[in-house]
């Protein structure tokens, strides 16, 4: 499965000007879900041995069986913390929730960020 995303995301800041910084972050955009669904199949192709001469190998391989693609509106809040000086750049970490509104069942996802901002 991948997932793209553009949101509009404000943050609000609790300690703004200190050495550790914990802010709440969410909004909304539009996310674009490619999901491939694959089978196990069994590949064959021909190898070369300088004594044997050419014969065929079979390899494992994925086959795609199917292919679903959507794009929808969907939210996302989360928390985050920072360090450093109020100067300077911080190093953070942040996880934030998302959801992709689909008919049936809804997506949803947590990616756990990890990063340098300066």
């Amino acid at each position: 499965m991948h997932i793209f995303s553009a949101t509009l995301d404000p943050v609000v800041h609790l300690n703004p000007h200190g050495h550790v910084d914990l802010y709440l972050i969410g909004g909304g955009g539009f996310y674009h879900q490619y999901e491939d669904f694959t089978n196990a199949a069994v590949g064959i192709f021909n190898a070369y041995n300088p004594f044997f001469g050419f014969y065929p190998v079979a390899v494992p391989v994925q086959q795609v069986a199917q292919s679903y693609s959507v794009n929808k509106p969907g939210i996302d809040a989360g928390v985050g913390v920072a360090f450093g000086s109020k100067w300077h750049g911080k190093f953070f970490a942040e996880a934030r929730w998302n959801r992709i509104f689909i008919r049936q069942a809804h997506t949803d996802f947590l990616p756990v960020t990890f990063g340098f901002r300066w």
